[in-house]
């Protein structure tokens, strides 16, 4: 009885191992149709009949065999309708593989067991919750049949083994199939993790190329460029196989640039930063904080770009650094021009007074530090105001503009710096001149605008136009400021148009008057 008895567990374990191993796909989903639950009855019963060619005999009518279990089986998978379908395709089988059937109870006893066995583990499968319970209960009805039947048939001999068996290879089935259970959860959310992941790298992916107009590169401890998108490529001229795992980011940046920034972050950090290290040093003290740099793209030209850099994170661990590069060549021209514009004068399309100030305060730095002399020019035009009420405000802005012109063309000089201070006054900065030259240059343009004969018919000397000139000329020094040289050819200024104007006034001279009439 036993060997039959272990080919059946045998058979038994072998087609669990297959039926999981051939519906896998189908057991992982919750909802079964009618078609799969016949299909699992179908193939439980093809078990059923098999294990009954392997089942030990004990008379003409009577086999023992894991039937009952397979039935289990198939009520668990299948439910109700899978276990009809395995009972019934028992009992056609069983009638056929016995060869005769006659309606007495030896013959009908084994076919009402696996019957009632199929209903009632089916409603059992069905109104049951709990998975162990459905089956203890299962296993339980089965053997509770299996003891009826053979008290009915007076078949003792061997029962209680029997029963012995089905009962172990029913738990041994209901661990096996809870294994398969779990193992097969385990995979469904698997699979469900793997496509989640491959459809978000698919999407960080599709973010990652699409950023065309974002330069995104990502190097490693190496220095090694592990990661360039589409955008990198329009923007560099490199292809991604030219720079991926082959070079670095000092193929693209200014080399200066990258000293100079290595310099800032030692002086910061307190160690020497050169090189690679200046772009992990620079991702570790300034995440998220842009800075301009300058790349040279592959064919050699410059670009100005925005470039964050941020140390790449995996799995919590630093890995390297990535860097995001926004090109602002353009936006960069736009300021410079927007700034050119604001520090020129609208009408006369010189120096205004805003950039006077800052170029003068630049040429009084160079002139202290070289010990040079630095000369100022103030003038302004003769009775403007008159000429305004006489010709009108559009006459009178034409006339400033070839004032200015009349200046620009006479004063020789390569650093003049002309500029409308205000109204109708002008200034002009003489970096390395003498009071001597300033004094002959601003006579120069005194003559250039009177020799220019613009009709004026309300001048007061003569009916043209004509201009007051005052000149300063200093030494900088730290014990001097700027505003000194300001107010002095103000003060010049000021002195040629109280004595009768059309005339220049050097500071120099005038003090040096006063202190002789004061001796």
């Amino acid at each position: 009885m036993y060997r039959y008895m272990i080919a059946n567990f045998a058979l038994l374990t072998a087609f669990l191992f297959l039926f999981n191993h051939l519906f896998r796909r189908y057991l992982m989903e919750d909802h079964r149709t009618l078609r799969f639950k016949l299909l699992i009855g179908i193939m439980h019963g093809c078990c059923a009949l098999l294990l009954l060619l392997f089942s030990y005999q004990i008379n003409e009518t009577s086999f023992i065999d894991f039937r009952h279990i397979v039935v289990i089986s198939s009520a668990y998978f299948g439910g109700l309708p899978a276990s009809l379908v395995t009972a019934l395709f028992f009992v056609l089988g069983r009638v056929t593989l016995v060869g005769t059937f006659t309606p007495s109870p030896a013959s009908m006893t084994p076919l009402l067991s696996i019957t009632l066995a199929a209903i009632g583990s089916g409603i059992i499968m069905q109104v049951v919750k709990r998975y162990r319970y459905r089956w203890l209960l299962s296993v339980l009805l089965s053997m509770t049949l299996i003891t009826i039947m053979s008290l009915m048939r007076g078949i003792i001999k061997d029962t209680y083994s029997y029963l012995a068996l089905v009962g172990l290879g029913g738990l041994f089935a209901a661990s096996l199939i809870a294994f398969f259970s779990t193992t097969n959860q385990l995979t469904k959310q698997l699979e469900h993790s793997e496509r989640k992941y491959r459809s978000l790298h698919a999407l960080q992916e599709a973010i990652f190329q699409s950023a065309v107009g974002t330069a995104i590169i990502a190097i490693d401890w190496q220095g090694q460029i592990t990661h360039a998108n589409k955008g990198t490529e329009k923007m560099l001229g490199y292809r991604a196989d030219e720079l991926i795992g082959k070079e670095s980011p000092l193929i693209f940046h200014d080399p200066n640039e990258v000293e100079a920034y290595g310099k800032e972050l030692s002086e910061k950090i307190g160690k020497p930063i050169h090189g690679l290290n200046v772009f992990f040093y620079g991702a570790a003290e300034y995440v998220s904080e842009g800075r301009e740099w300058s790349y040279i793209r592959k064919d050699g030209t410059r670009i100005t770009v925005l470039l964050t850099l941020s140390p790449l994170l995996l799995d919590g661990k630093t890995v390297g650094v990535i860097g995001l590069a926004k090109d602002i060549s353009e936006r960069k021209k736009m300021e410079e021009q927007l700034k050119q514009l604001s520090l020129l004068d609208g009408l006369t399309k010189i120096a205004n007074r805003r950039f006077f100030d800052e170029m003068l305060k630049q040429e009084w730095k160079n002139a202290e530090q070289n010990e040079k002399g630095l000369s100022l020019i103030f003038f302004d035009i003769d009775h403007f105001k008159a000429y305004n009420d006489l010709y009108g405000h559009q006459a009178g802005d034409e006339c400033l503009r070839k004032v200015t012109a009349i200046a620009k063309k006479t004063l020789n000089h390569p650093a003049a710096t002309i500029a409308r201070y205000g109204g109708e006054e002008f200034t002009v900065i003489l970096p390395d001149t003498s009071a001597k030259r300033a004094a002959q240059l601003a006579e120069d343009l005194r003559l250039a605008v009177e020799n220019a004969a613009i009709l004026h018919n309300r001048s007061w000397m003569k009916n043209v136009v004509t201009v007051s000139i005052g000149v300063s000329t200093c030494n900088p020094d730290a014990n001097s400021v700027p505003e000194e040289l300001i107010a002095k050819a103000d003060e010049a200024l000021y002195y040629a148009k109280s004595h009768g104007r059309n005339r220049i006034a050097s500071y120099k001279e005038i003090s040096e008057k006063a202190g002789t009439l004061g001796g």
